[in-house]
């Protein structure tokens, strides 16, 4: 019988072996039909491969792990398949790092009085999407690509990429997937007609500041009106990313369905990667524990189902990361429970540990 990858295994395959956990206990026993409860479950325990059946449809599945993998029928016909390899931390920080300048340039073009080269813009995101979407580590990388003094275009750079992974968890149409990865990007576009004595100003901004720092939504708003290739949601976008459902944002405190899809996506992608990021005034926080930040905020602030897709996302990519706890132990995490998110099933020195009944531990560190 064919050992097959995790992630190739159709659903509807029958185990041929016993699956034990990486401890030694008993997870699945021999005959087992594979769902997608067993497929998440064998995914929070690392176990990469085990023996199957193939699924009585004739779906494909892989045999083979690291050298010459093949793809097999039910019927046993091979065909070939490539698998895409992850990439190293450094690998991913480069393409960041190389998307990050591009972007800088393009802004200060736009900052110059020029249009917004639409292209040029889409061409950063496709060739960023392309060479890192797939890599499981890329949430936790991305502070790892921090500047102080490139903050701005980080930040723009990360939302755009942040939002395009949520607008295909959302299963919003494909074709919508790189005109919402472009709102993110350009969500602070309108910050190129700010004062740059405002806009690079170290101190803590006045009032009267704050108030003309709020105006770049209304100026994102009108550049992207005036561009070509751009559709109205990646304008709304610019314009709405700060509105809040309860009436709290800005700049013109609209509630809840009067705010646009891709606002409400931006506005979660926004505040996860600006909490995760060292920025002048303050320091990067855990993503565990914005998350859990998001979570309170999705009771008036943000969208519940956009916040909820996003914590099932980005909790899911943690699986298999190293964490530091509160009391400087590091584990790794090997389960999710998405009624606790946030408080995972880790594992320490071989013994796993449950933070959903551990309240006086939690994790203060994602360790990349």
């Amino acid at each position: 019988m064919p050992v097959c990858q995790i992630k190739h295994i159709p659903v509807g395959s029958r185990l041929t072996e016993d699956v034990y956990t990486p401890l030694g206990g008993l997870l699945f026993t021999k005959g087992t039909v594979v769902e997608d409860r067993e497929l998440e479950i064998l995914d929070a325990f690392m176990i990469e491969e085990v023996s199957v059946e193939a699924a009585v449809d004739g779906t494909v599945i892989t045999e083979g792990f690291a050298d010459g993998k093949k793809q097999v029928t039910a019927e046993g016909k091979e065909t070939s398949k490539p698998i895409r390899k992850r990439q190293s931390e450094s690998g991913i920080v480069e393409h960041l790092e190389k998307a990050v300048s591009s972007f800088k340039n393009l802004f200060q073009h736009v900052q110059g009085g020029q249009s917004i080269p639409v292209l040029e813009v889409r061409n950063v995101m496709t060739t960023l999407i392309k060479e890192v979407e797939e890599q499981s580590n890329l949430l936790f990388i991305l502070k790892k690509a921090d500047n102080p003094n490139n903050y701005l275009y980080e930040h723009c750079v990360g939302v755009g990429l942040l939002s395009y992974i949520m607008a295909k968890w959302m299963k919003l149409p494909e074709k919508e997937w790189m005109q919402v990865a472009l709102a993110g990007m350009l969500m602070d576009i309108g910050k190129t007609k700010i004062d740059p004595k405002i806009l690079w100003k170290p101190d803590k901004l006045t009032s009267s500041e704050f108030e003309e720092m709020k105006k770049h939504t209304v100026y994102g708003y009108e550049l992207i009106k005036s561009a070509k290739g751009l559709t109205q949601g990646v304008g709304l976008a610019a314009l709405q990313h700060h509105e809040r459902e309860d009436g709290s944002g800005y700049p013109f405190g609209i509630k809840g369905d009067k705010i646009h899809t891709y606002s409400k996506i931006i506005a979660v992608a926004d505040m996860y990667h600006a909490m995760c990021s060292d920025r002048l005034h303050q320091k990067a926080t855990s993503p565990f524990l914005v998350v859990e930040q998001l979570l309170q905020d999705s009771f008036g602030k943000l969208d519940p189902k956009v916040v909820r897709v996003f914590v099932n996302g980005i909790t899911q990519f943690s699986i298999g990361s190293k964490v530091e706890l509160s009391d400087g132990t590091v584990g790794k995490v090997v389960f999710i429970n998405q009624n606790y998110p946030t408080r995972p099933m880790v594992e320490i020195n071989q013994t796993i540990i449950n933070l959903a009944d551990k309240r006086n531990v939690w994790i203060v560190k994602a360790l990349v």
